[in-house]
This record gives structure tokens, sequence and C-alpha cells, in this order.
């Protein structure tokens, strides 16, 4: 029986995308290589994760534990996420540097699957082209991340988030008419366009309006500090809705998903759960995957300063977005070439 080593570290630590990403990638390998095991270290509570996906065996995060997983899995897979970011931190660098060193003392392959670059001047520093560069294969979740890729490695494909895979089969609750979500999200930074989104969603006349955090934490700059903040006039228009409930069935969570006919999100996984729950989708360009995700599905893009006329004009062009099944093919089709080069029999 082969072993799966999941080497990221992020799993549990309350943003609910990445558990629908984990959620698709679990759904294509048990159809796929279902004698296949997986292993997980984390630096977070172990139990919730064990009760939502007790497929994989979760560790905890010291050097011991790694160090076992790492021996006795026969792949290393580094899945979701943005991996290579370095600008604002080297937390994420720095536990892939630990991790290549232990596969390469124990001869294990490294392999990328549904990941995205940030930002491309992440890709000039020499530890993270070293780190991409020594990968089996990568595969990742947009086009554009691919493109980045290619001038470091050429064992790279361009394909979907693995969120798709889960959304195919069970999606989210549909939209609901009249209903508004939001979600705000600038990574420990202000909204410089807060009030003028604000006033533009308001013109609306929408019946409810939904304040959804999609990270369960109270981050600075995320969804429930900055409900928190906001004017007093303003917070009673919006229901604050955290769906996460630590350890409970994805499918009970996603049961209360509270999609709206209109979604304006700075999340990516928020914006792939509106497409399929057939919202009216604006995304607000933060970084270089949410523009990546705005291309995917093909729905309106404004910056995170855009003023209220720019946000009304991206609210009027938005329509409600058709299921993206040819994204779930591509990410579909990356697992599969996944498990061919890495998990098959002999492979």
């Amino acid at each position: 029986m082969r072993r799966i080593h999941l080497g990221h570290h992020f799993y549990g630590a309350g943003n609910l995308g990445d558990d629908f990403m984990l959620a698709g990638f679990l759904r294509a390998l048990g159809e796929l290589a279902p004698g296949v095991t997986c292993t997980g270290s984390v630096p977070f509570p172990l139990e919730p994760l064990r009760k939502r996906f007790p497929q994989v065996e979760w560790l905890p995060y010291d050097d011991a534990a790694r160090d076992r997983a790492v021996a006795e899995c026969d792949v290393w897979l580094g899945l979701g996420g943005s991996p290579f970011q370095a600008a604002q931190s080297r937390w994420f660098v720095d536990h892939l540097k630990a991790e290549a060193a232990r596969c390469e003392r124990s001869g294990k392959p490294r392999f990328f699957l549904g990941v995205g670059v940030q930002e491309e001047a992440e890709l000039r520093d020499p530890e993270v082209r070293a780190l991409a560069a020594g990968a089996a294969g990568i595969w990742t979740r947009d086009v554009e991340s691919a493109e980045r890729l290619n001038g470091v490695t050429s064992a790279v494909s361009a394909a979907a988030d693995l969120a798709h895979i889960l959304f195919a089969t069970d999606p989210p609750p549909p939209a609901r008419a009249g209903r508004v979500t939001l979600v705000a999200n600038f990574d420990y930074r202000e909204w410089p366009g807060q009030a003028a989104c604000l006033t533009a969603i308001n013109s609306l006349g929408a019946t409810e309006r939904v304040w959804l955090a999609q990270e369960s934490r109270e981050l600075p700059g995320a969804e429930r500090a900055l409900h928190a903040a906001l004017p007093e006039a303003e917070r009673t228009r919006w229901s604050l809705r955290v769906p996460d409930e630590a350890g409970a069935p994805l499918g009970a969570v996603m049961a209360g998903w509270p999609s709206g006919e209109w979604l304006v999100t700075a999340r990516y996984h928020a914006a792939i759960a509106g497409a399929w729950a057939g919202s009216r989708v604006v995304v607000v360009g933060t970084n270089e995957k949410l523009r990546g995700v705005a291309s995917a599905l093909g729905i309106p893009l404004i910056p995170p300063g855009a003023d209220a006329d720019a946000v009304r004009a991206a609210l009027k062009a938005a329509v409600p977005c058709p299921a993206p099944h040819e994204l779930a093919d591509q990410a579909w089709a990356a697992c599969r070439a996944f498990v061919r080069s890495a998990v098959a029999p002999g492979g």
C-alpha cells in the first residue's frame, strides 16, 4: 500500500476554502487510487481535522512526527495554496526548505498539486526557485501560475483548483434571490474602498445582507475583524455568518453556506463557491490569485480601492455564473496525472 504525505501545514488553521480544496482531492484520490493512504502534520488542533477528514492520519507538527511521516511515505505532496510566497513573510518557504531536506535525506520525490503563485517576483528568490525546480511535477490551479513557473521548471502543467471536484457533485446551496453576500479579506491591511463598495452594494436594494466569514479566526484585515470595526449604523445592516464549526462534517457546514443572488468577494474559494451556486459574482482583486480566478470564471473584477461608480458598474455587469464544469474536468485531469506519475502501482 502506497502512502502520500501531505506536506503543507495550513490545514486546520480556520480557512474553510482550504477544506473545500482538500475535500476535492480526497474525493478524487478515493476514486483513482483507493488503496493509497495519507498523512499530514500541522500545528493546529488535530481532533477537528480527524473528525472532518478521517481519511488522513493527522500528526502533530514536531520534528519527530515530520521526520517519521516523510521517512514512511512514498511521495511528498504539496497540496493547494500558494506555497512559494515570500514577499510578506518567509514562514512558508522556511517550512518547505525543511520538508525538502527531509525528502532529500529519505530519497522521496516531491510533487505540488493545485497550487498557485501569488506574484511573479516571488520566483526570483533563489531558495524559492530551487524548491520549485526540485519538484518532480507541479500542477497549478490556474493558467497564470503555470506561465510564471515555466521559467523555473519544465515539469509544470496548468489545471484548476481541486475545490471544483467537490462542488461538481456537492455544490453550495443555490443563490437566494434578494440576498447579497460579501466576503471581505485584506490580509492584515485596511480596505481602501470599503465605504464606496458598501455604498454601491446598499444601492442594490437587496432584502438581505450577509457578511460571510470564510476564515473563522478574527484576524486583522479579515472578515470578522472588518465587520466588528464597521460603524454601528452600517454594521446593523449586515448579518455576520461564520458557517464553519470545528470538526463538523463538511456537508453540514456547507448546508449553511449563504449563497446570495450577488456575491462580492475578496476570497478565492468563495468566488468558486459563488460560481457553482449561480451567484452574480464580483471579485475584489487584492492579489494575482483573485485576479486569476476572476479570469478563469469570466466574472467582473474590481480593484480594492474602486469607487462607488466602478462597483455599481461591476454589479450591473455580473450575471448568474454557469457551473464551471470545464474547470472541474481540468482538476480531475490534474489528479489523474498526479496519480499516474506518483502513486500508481510501480509509479
